[in-house]
């Protein structure tokens, strides 16, 4: 996975040997996951007015290593067990930026590291029951039915356990047209669920919630001076999150050739909309009466399989509830849900 920060890229290795009934391997992975608050103000330096925006930026780096035993009922459904290790690491830093407040100008930026917490070692367990009779393409899935059901649970530094309930559709109505559709919620549950040093859950990647990345927030959506309480930052994190997707998906080629699926390269167009919830154990969600609401986006994108090496996504995006944005442009190399 990437984004436009190199420093925020990741990747997972799995090894898996399926020569027997029972199947068995290992993940090695390293995961990157980044939240952040922002903050806007007047000040004054060598005797002059000036605005100060300043942006904190919070990585939370997970590295592991795991054992898996897998055990199919039939060609696609099985049952799975992980056991390994897991460190977690943390990043900190401020990005602050001067501008005049006259003529709008930028005067000079800073960037500064923040103190972090020290790394956290866990022990993890996980067992999960997982459906797949979906048929990939070479940018997303065609057709087909996909869910996992998983419980892991962490111990050492923290103990916490983490539910993951994940379903996937994908129809071909009219070929080569795939409407596709996903639900999902992941949730932090026990005593050390929301401790500070965990990086709260964020919906905003690409992946999940389209045109809430962090790196297209400034102060300016905060309207305060206060960075702990940036409500349009601060509603995209949570201990508990929950997802809604649908896109409409072809390939952009493939329409005007009768030879191939595809056409002569594999591009694929979709019409999307998502939807997002991120709470916590205090601040509930608004379908259980809480004043945690849902974050919405609708817009296009382009993917491209990139000679098999990668899959690249181009977003055009309208958040729908952000007062200061309006359409803007997302990049990551990443499939189709």
């Amino acid at each position: 996975q990437s984004t436009s920060r190199i420093e925020d890229t990741g990747a997972s290795a799995v090894y898996l040997n399926r020569k027997r009934r029972w199947n068995w391997g290992f993940v090695a992975e390293h995961l990157p996951y980044t939240t952040g608050s922002f903050a806007q103000g007047l000040d004054t330096i060598e005797g002059q007015d000036v605005i100060v925006q300043q942006a904190a930026r919070l990585t939370q780096i997970n590295s592991g290593l795991s054992a898996i035993a897998q055990y199919p009922f039939s060609r696609v459904q099985r049952f799975e067990f992980t056991a390994g290790v897991r460190r977690i690491g943390f990043d900190a830093e401020l990005e602050t930026q001067v501008f005049s407040p006259i003529t709008g100008d930028l005067l000079g930026e800073q960037t500064t590291d923040l103190e972090r917490p020290d790394s956290l070692m866990l022990g993890e367990a996980t067992a999960a029951l997982v459906y797949d009779s979906s048929i990939f393409g070479a940018t997303s899935p065609l057709v087909g039915r996909r869910y996992r059901l998983e419980y892991s649970q962490m111990s050492g530094t923290l103990n916490y356990g983490g539910a993951l309930l994940d379903y996937r559709r994908y129809f071909m109505p009219v070929r080569p047209f795939t409407i596709a559709v996903r639900g999902l919620h992941y949730g932090r549950y026990g005593a050390d669920a929301e401790d500070p040093r965990l990086s709260p859950l964020f919906i905003g990647y690409q992946g999940l919630v389209r045109g809430y990345d962090i790196g297209s927030f400034d102060a300016n959506e905060c309207d305060v001076f206060d960075m702990t309480t940036c409500e349009a930052f601060n509603r995209l994190n949570g201990s508990r999150v929950g997802v809604l997707s649908a896109e409409v998906r072809f390939p952009l080629l493939g329409l005007f050739s009768r030879r191939s699926y595809y056409g002569a390269f594999p591009i694929e167009l979709a019409f999307f909309g998502d939807a997002g919830l991120a709470w916590t154990s205090t601040e509930k969600p608004s379908f259980a009466g809480g004043e945690r609401d849902w974050v919405r986006s609708a817009g296009v994108a382009l993917r491209a399989n990139l000679l098999g090496f990668a899959i690249a996504e181009f977003d055009y995006v309208r958040p729908l509830d952000r007062s200061r944005k309006g359409w803007i442009w997302q990049f990551g190399l990443t499939p189709g849900f």
